[in-house]
C-alpha cells in the first residue's frame, strides 16, 4: 500500500451518480482548507464531478447494480500552493492513446467533452489507465495569485 500523507484525505464512494453530490462537499471543503479560491473550488468541483461521472457511465459496462457495488476512490492531497486530487476505478480500463481529440466548435459524437473539461478546469492532468486495470486521474489545481 502506498504511504499516504497525513493531510491526505481519502474517500470512496458507491459507483452510483446520487453520490456524486458527496464527491462534491468533500472536494469543496478539502479545497477551501488548502487556500483555492471560491472559483477555483467551483472549477475543482466540476472537475471532480466528471471525472466521477465518467468512472459511472465507462468503467464498469457490465455492472448489474443489482448484485455488484464497486467503488470510486478519491484522494485529496495538499501539495505546494494547491490540491492534488485523484479519482480511482477498478474498472476496464482504456489506452489513453486512444482518446480522441476534440475540437472546439465541432461536436463529438463519441463523447470525450468530461475529460477536456477537466484539462480546461485544473492546471494539470495525468490519465494513468491501460485495458483491464483500472483508471486514475490526476489533477492538480493551484492556488490562484
Amino acid at each position: 500500500m502506498a504511504k499516504v500523507m497525513a493531510e491526505t484525505v481519502e474517500l470512496q464512494i458507491p459507483c452510483d451518480p446520487k453520490y456524486i453530490a458527496v464527491a462534491r462537499l468533500v472536494t469543496a471543503g478539502v479545497a477551501a482548507r488548502s487556500g483555492l479560491t471560491i472559483d477555483d473550488i467551483d472549477d475543482l468541483k466540476v472537475a471532480v464531478s466528471e471525472a466521477c461521472t465518467n468512472v459511472i457511465d465507462h468503467a464498469f459496462p457490465n455492472l448489474d447494480k443489482t448484485k455488484q457495488s464497486p467503488v470510486i476512490s478519491l484522494r485529496f492531497t495538499p501539495c505546494e500552493k494547491g490540491l492534488q486530487v485523484e479519482v480511482e476505478d477498478y474498472g476496464v480500463g482504456f489506452d489513453p492513446d486512444d482518446l480522441p481529440q476534440l475540437e472546439i466548435g465541432k461536436p463529438s459524437v463519441n463523447g470525450g467533452l468530461g475529460l477536456y473539461l477537466i484539462s480546461q478546469l485544473t492546471d494539470d492532468v495525468d490519465i494513468q489507465s491501460a485495458p483491464d486495470s483500472g483508471t486514475k486521474v490526476i489533477m492538480i489545481k493551484r492556488v490562484t495569485e
